[in-house]
């Protein structure tokens, strides 16, 4: 079951099933919006390209999926303030926990293996 990703209202109570947190961004950044909410289980995120610039000045945010990253959330959170970064939106995730993450192209997350047929799906909305 899929539940919100917005970042909870901290002054109201909510009751959330637990499940995942589908995000999809144009380009991966480092950066991912996270809550504290106990109700996530896992982050599903998908993304574009990785940025490589400083300034996105003048650069492209094309529609795409070139890579797809399975957090645990709670895990994530927890590795998040050990560092002491604030979490909510655009929280800084370092390069090591995207590449752990990763779920396509590459397989480098056991928690979710990526199946040939659901890859060849995904590869459909590669950049051009």
């Amino acid at each position: 079951m899929l539940v919100p990703c917005s970042i909870p209202d901290r002054t109201q109570q909510s009751e959330t099933t637990p499940g995942p947190c589908v995000k999809w961004y144009l380009k991966r950044e480092g950066l991912l919006d996270v809550t504290d909410s106990d109700a996530l289980d896992y982050y599903l995120v998908l993304t574009g390209p990785a940025s490589r610039a400083l300034t996105s000045r003048g650069g492209t945010r094309p529609w795409c999926i070139e890579s797809v990253y399975l957090f645990d959330a709670k895990q994530l959170l927890a590795q998040l303030r050990a560092r002491g970064v604030k979490t909510g939106v655009a929280s800084s995730v370092r390069s090591e926990q995207w590449a752990a993450a990763e779920i396509f192209p590459k397989s480098t997350n056991p928690l979710l293996v990526v199946e040939p047929a659901q890859a060849a799906l995904l590869g459909l909305f590669a950049p051009a």
